[in-house]
């Protein structure tokens, strides 16, 4: 069962955790217009790749999707391992979410 992380009907973005595919799925105007894979390791999610549909690209979608789920995995005191370097270049550029990351477990994240 999908669970909704974030909705703006005024941009009509929608962003869902679909752990039956393991994936988090971002929807706009109703169409899938990308996708974060995972896996669930104990208590984190070991975030892979993040894709946005290239007719949908050059619009911060991305960035929607990646603080969706970062912003879900700190509600839940869920940590990440990152291995999508575009998660990496935004905890980077936004620090404040670098205490989502598993310091044993970080991926290519490197403080």
């Amino acid at each position: 069962m999908t669970e909704v992380l974030f909705d703006d009907s005024a941009q009509c973005v929608r962003v869902v955790d679909d752990p039956e595919d393991r994936q988090y799925a971002l929807y706009v105007d109703g169409a899938q217009a990308g996708t974060m894979s995972y896996r669930i390791v104990g208590q984190r999610r070991v975030l892979a790749h993040t894709e946005i549909d290239e007719a949908y690209r050059g619009r911060g979608l991305s960035q929607i999707l990646i603080q969706a789920v970062l912003d879900d995995l700190r509600k839940k005191q869920q940590k990440a391992t990152v291995y999508c370097p575009a998660v990496e270049r935004f905890i980077k550029q936004r620090v404040q979410y670098a205490d989502v990351i598993d310091p044993s477990h970080p991926g290519i994240w490197f403080a």
